[in-house]
């Protein structure tokens, strides 16, 4: 019989369950042919101690006979015998090793003295020590046998295996004597064991050991850990970990969550001892290598579970971490590999990708992790630029790889659907602003180029002019302005366009790189009006006008304002692109002189404010809805158009009066409806009111009319008797209007419009009428009258015919008023300093009211009276100036003059020459028509006190002088009448 087979046949002896441990081993150690030891203590814990000896005493003899046997001579080992080798290693861990370990464990947690102990610890390490001298029967030096022994110890049993040895191996200072009981020795066993075992199986191995219970002792803990430490830091450290999780080959399920968040917990922890710079630079770029088509689906989407748990928000060395992924993935994209191989502060020393490893790496990185906005953010947005400068050359080029066009376009659009609005405009800007990336795509890939001066066209044919982007202007607008509509982000699209219209207006597209910047947001502003404001399209950038208000408000501000009154100076040049930086011919040789430079930048600028109120017009009819109350900017873009409202521009002007009258009425559209109840028959006010605001809105001159004549007919039919508190909260919003239509150019227009305050004053009183009197009389001080523009004082004339309607309209009623209108009027008609044109309608008003009702303004005609006596004598314009009356000449010339300053005031109403006839005209119809109503009223009986007689012969001798020697032959013929008035209030004073 062999040794081999008297060993097995012991094995079987002592595994033998049909008799008790004493007898099975008295009969185990006979079998073998050995005497067999003492049991001074036959307890069911020593047999069972004893018992592992023995089984590690076969183990131990088979090891070395297997190792050296040779195979022709011996039989191998069948199942039956496999399976009884397995066992007995089961029960060496089970009665021996584990139960001793678990005995031992509260010794060094307490690290006292354990005399009783010591057996125990003796026998531990006799037992570890015996198998590592079975594993490693050659010495530790040696390789481990490659027997069925070995095999099963390192697949079954490492973990208890590592536990105990390491227990003992490293224990602590003790006072125990550790050299006597050969501690020592098992460490060199354990560490070749771990340089035997594959990489993956040490992470599993200790892995289980930490995860073991109970707990491992404290200095085993930390051994583990920085052996993990040390493992994992290895070239294929990070693989063998995944390995370790997920196993070496890919399975057919998904594995759990769990997995992929237990591998990211392990690597976000620096291991102690080590600075973040060294680990993470290490870890970084191995986690990359394994973003490939090329390693198991599993192993990829934990790296890229890994990588997004690194760049979280919330991770203390986010910014380191980034910065080493943009090395990897985001500087081959952008700038191309690198040429010089040191590495970096950061770098590994890895080889720098190209870039197509790095665009694929950046693909799988995306597919492999959940769609977090701010995840995809942070990896795409630094390579926009780059990606889309590879689709532009993608897409002109006519045989482009379908497979990397459809890759690069879906990170573009994966982008463009979830980045921030502020951060999506920063990066469009940035492609905007960056320059241009030239691409190579070959069998090998894609790669830098350079561009090709060879397709610069030397010279340009009309064909080439009518084509798109003839000037190779980059990003091409068509291109770019598509791709933007392609992400449907209207709220990035709105943002951008208002930017482009910024920078376009403003000084840094004049001092840019050049004219072709200019250029080139020239294009990009009339494409993305052309692609983007169609009414149907969802990326209409008029759908969301809060962003284009802020522009406007912007290009109408103070320092947009030009040309708001004749005299305007031409010196001072907005700073934005005009039409100077597109001249060809130099300023000193430009035909036109200094003075056609200035009007073309006056022009220019015009322009910019037309073109920012035809966008107001625009957006205010592409949204119905948008008023002053749900976008408050437009209170101030209101105020802001009102020196628009004057400019010499009769475009910008109308422009903004319209602009203002729509913004009016849009407020005024929301204002309270009428809720008194109305009859059956009668058309509901509410509806006219709404009908006539919607008509005001419409850009054709006549629709506003007729919106005018209805809000009038709608005042008008409203008897005070049948007004509430309602109509009262609609006044403002209607008397705005109908004081905004004053200013009209079109007499039909500014015609219903004083109608309209007319009939305003008689429905409201007087609130209306002091509103009225306010704007006639505004802004008439020293300091401001003699600035008054054109379209001001055409405003307070036509203001001044509404005032004129009213007082006729009160008849005998005028008392009411007149000490409202009365003493307002008479300032205008004191005022030296203010235009001569007010002076003259004031006049007027004053004569309107005495024809009207004399007795109403009874208490003011003697201080009337008399100051048009001092304005005859003080203003008068005498011909006696020279000795020679004789001189045809000289008088004709007089009179050409005064015909002329006559006119003056039809042509330049913000004339101040009180010498003018008219002023005396108006003064010598007001004495006439006041000498006529007290004439009538003496005759009637009704008079109750007249004009002082001194007053009247002192207007009698001021009257003849100016009849015989005023310059206008009207003053003197009018001066004449007034004489003759007063003669005839003479009279009737007399009774004769």
């Amino acid at each position: 019989m062999s040794a081999l087979t008297t060993l097995l046949n012991a094995a079987h002896i002592l595994l033998d369950t049909g008799d008790d441990l004493h007898p099975r081993l008295v009969r185990f150690y006979a079998a073998l042919g050995e005497q067999p030891p003492s049991f001074p203590d036959p307890s069911l814990t020593a047999l069972q101690l004893e018992s592992a000896r023995s089984a590690l005493l076969i183990l131990h003899r088979v090891q070395l006979l297997l190792d050296d046997r040779d195979t022709q001579d011996q039989p191998a080992i069948g199942t039956r015998d496999l399976n009884v080798l397995k066992t007995l290693l089961t029960l060496l861990f089970r009665w021996g090793i584990n139960p001793l370990l678990a005995h031992l464990a509260p010794l060094w947690r307490t690290n006292r003295d354990p005399p009783d102990s010591l057996a125990d610890l003796a026998a531990l390490s006799a037992l570890l020590s015996d198998l590592m001298s079975t594993l490693f029967p050659r010495g530790v030096r040696a390789q481990p046998p490659q027997t069925l022994i070995t095999t099963t110890i390192l697949h079954r049993h490492v973990p208890d295996l590592l536990m105990a040895s390491m227990t003992l191996a490293w224990l602590p200072k003790s006072p125990w004597p550790q050299d006597n009981l050969s501690l020592n020795t098992l460490r060199p066993f354990v560490l070749r064991l771990l340089e035997f075992l594959p990489l993956s199986q040490i992470m599993t191995d200790l892995g289980a050991v930490l995860s073991s219970t109970p707990p491992p002792p404290s200095h085993v803990r930390k051994l583990c850990s920085s052996l993990l430490t040390k493992s994992l830091l290895r070239p294929e450290g990070v693989r063998a970990l995944f390995a370790a999780v997920f196993g070496e080959q890919e399975g057919s399920d998904d594995p759990p969550l769990e997995k992929y968040e237990r591998t990211a917990g392990i690597l976000v922890v620096v291991p102690a001892g080590l600075k973040p710079e060294e680990y993470f630079a290490t870890i970084i770029p191995r986690l990359m290598e394994l973003l490939s088509n090329g390693v198991p689906a599993s192993y990829r989407r934990a790296a890229a579970f890994s990588i997004s748990r690194l760049l979280d928000a919330e991770f203390s060395h986010r910014s380191l971490v980034s910065s080493l992924v943009s090395s990897i993935i985001h500087r081959p994209i952008i700038h191309g590999p690198k040429v010089d191989s040191r590495p970096d502060e950061h770098s590994s020393g890895a080889t720098s990708p190209t870039p197509t490893t790095a665009l694929s790496m950046l693909t799988i990185l995306l597919l492999n992790t959940d769609p977090s906005p701010a995840f995809i953010t942070d990896v795409l947005s630094p390579v926009v630029p780059a990606l889309y400068a590879l689709i532009f050359h993608l897409d002109t080029v006519k045989a482009s790889d379908p497979v990397l066009k459809d890759s690069v376009n879906g990170l573009l659009a994966t982008w463009g659907r979830v980045v921030g609005t502020q951060d999506g405009l920063n990066t469009l800007w940035s492609v905007i602003r960056s320059e241009r990336i030239y691409w190579e795509v070959d069998i090998s890939g894609i790669k830098h180029g350079t561009p090709d001066v060879s397709t610069k066209r030397a010279l340009l044919t009309p064909e080439d002019i009518m084509g798109e982007n003839f000037l190779d202007l980059y990003p091409d607008p068509a291109h770019f302005v598509q791709y933007i509509k392609s992400l449907d982000r209207l709220d990035m699209a709105s943002e951008l366009f208002v930017r482009l219209l910024e920078v376009y207006h403003s000084v840094d597209a004049a001092q840019d790189a050049g004219p072709s910047r200019g250029l080139l947001y020239l294009q990009l502003i009339i494409q993305m009006q052309t692609q983007l404001s169609n009414d149907s399209s969802p990326t209409n950038i008029l759908r969301k006008p809060e962003h284009i208000l802020l522009f406007i408000k912007h290009a109408l501000g103070p320092q947009a304002v030009h040309g708001t009154s004749a005299t305007s100076n031409k010196t001072e040049r907005s700073r934005g692109l005009g039409l100077e930086d597109l001249k060809i011919v130099d300023k000193t040789e430009d035909f036109g002189g200094s003075d056609s430079d200035d009007d073309l930048g006056e022009q220019a600028e015009n322009s910019m404010s037309g073109t920012a109120i035809d966008l107001l017009l625009a957006i205010l009819e592409a949204n119905p809805e948008l008023s002053a109350r749900n976008a408050p900017v437009l209170n101030e873009i209101f105020s802001l158009l009102e020196p628009f409202t004057n400019d010499v521009s009769d475009s910008i002007r109308s422009l903004a009066r319209e602009a203002r009258m729509v913004m009016t009425a849009r407020l005024a559209s929301g204002s309270t409806s009428w809720s008194a109840p109305r009859k059956r028959e009668e058309e509901d006010p509410q509806e006219i009111y709404q009908k006539a605001l919607k008509l005001l809105q419409d850009p054709i001159l006549p629709v506003r009319a007729h919106g005018l004549l209805l809000l009038r007919q709608l005042v008008s039919s409203r008897p005070r008797a049948s007004r509430d508190t309602t109509d009262a909260a609609l006044v403002p919003a209607i008397l705005s209007i109908f004081m905004q239509s004053v200013q009209e150019d079109d007499s039909y227009i500014f015609l219903n419009a004083v109608q309209g305050l007319s009939a305003m004053v008689d429905a409201f009183g007087k609130d209306v009428l002091g509103s009225l009197l306010e704007t006639y009389t505004r802004n008439l001080s020293a300091s401001s009258a003699s600035t008054l523009s054109k379209q001001e004082v055409d405003a307070k004339v036509r203001v001044g015919e509404a005032l004129g309607q009213v007082i006729r309209r009160c008849g005998d009623a005028l008392g009411v008023y007149a000490d409202i209108i009365v003493p307002r009027l008479i300032s205008v008609f004191r005022a030296s300093y203010a235009p001569t044109v007010l002076r003259t309608s004031a006049v007027s008003l004053l004569t309107q009211c005495v024809t009207t009702s004399t007795v109403s303004v009874l208490c003011y005609i003697n201080d009337l009276a008399t100051g048009m006596i001092d304005l005859f004598q003080v203003e008068m314009v005498s011909t006696v100036q020279s000795p020679s009356k004789d001189d045809d000449r000289g008088t004709g010339t007089r009179k050409a003059q005064e015909h002329d300053a006559a006119e003056a005031l039809d042509t330049k109403p913000t004339v101040i020459n009180p010498k003018l006839p008219p002023l005396r005209r108006a003064a010598l119809h007001f004495w006439t028509s006041l000498l006529h109503q007290l004439t009538h009223a003496t005759y009637d009986g009704t008079m109750v006190e007249g004009l002082p007689a001194t007053l009247l012969r002192r207007a009698k001798i001021t009257l003849g002088y100016i009849a015989a020697t005023d310059e206008d032959g009207i003053v003197r013929v009018m001066a004449r009448e007034a004489s003759e008035a007063i003669d005839q209030l003479n009279k009737a004073t007399l009774g004769i």
